[in-house]
């Protein structure tokens, strides 16, 4: 591998690790075969090293690990959802607020909106929508990280990818103009179209977004192993 990239890949390591091991892996990888898989494995390593290190890691982040191993359906079933849930609400209070703040005459917030309701709004679709992706990716972080199979982080993947393609948010007004603003997440699969339900398509989509990159990398990695040993 070309010195100057095999310096850079260790920089993306923690200072703690790199005190220990920068040294001997970067030489490592100047001796050894280089390609997008092992720079791609480097960088997968690098990230989970920093999301819980080896190194200087606290009792919590320990505890954390362990709770992989011990209850794989609390941290990749129930967990997930939880987060899932979480991100919604801040979603759904920016919305009810913003409608508050900007529009209290309005009927509805979907409407046409200017100046700084732009951003406020903004941030909570990116949140909505951008929700399910990050926490499927932090799901395959996390099985990476802990070497663990693919089962458990499937199931995650899977009702993460469900609740997210047929989440629908829903505003609507009790009484007259003025009255209390009502803000609610329904789950529903919504009309058929590319032969399956909207609701069930969009799920396929989220679920194959959160996954790929684990995939990928499991591949890689797969593919290096071999390699080595030929």
């Amino acid at each position: 591998m070309n010195p100057r990239l095999a310096h850079l890949l260790v920089r993306l390591y923690p200072r703690a690790w790199r005190e220990r091991y920068g040294a001997e892996f970067e030489a490592l990888l100047e001796t050894g075969r280089g390609g997008v898989g092992t720079a791609a494995n480097v960088v997968w390593s690098a990230l989970g090293e920093r999301v819980f290190p080896t190194l200087g890691g606290s009792m919590e982040q320990s505890r954390f690990q362990s709770w992989c191993v011990r209850a794989p359906w609390a941290m990749f079933g129930l967990g997930p959802v939880v987060l899932l849930a979480a991100a919604y609400f801040i979603a759904c209070f920016i919305l009810w607020s913003g409608w508050k703040i900007f529009m209290p005459e309005a009927d509805t917030p979907f409407v046409r909106i200017d100046g700084l309701a732009i951003p406020y709004f903004q941030a909570g679709r990116l949140i909505y929508f951008s929700a399910p992706i990050v926490i499927g990716w932090a799901i395959g972080l996390v099985a990476a990280r802990q070497r663990l199979k693919a089962v458990w982080p499937a199931v995650g993947w899977i009702l993460i990818a469900l609740i997210g393609g047929t989440a629908q948010i829903h505003a609507s007004r009790t009484g007259v103009t003025g009255g209390f603003e009502h803000i609610r997440v329904d789950f529903v699969m919504g009309s058929s179209g590319h032969g399956i339900p909207d609701g069930l398509f969009h799920a396929l989509v989220i679920l194959s977004v959160t996954a790929l990159p684990y995939l990928i990398w499991r591949l890689l990695h797969r593919a290096n192993f071999l390699s080595a040993g030929d």
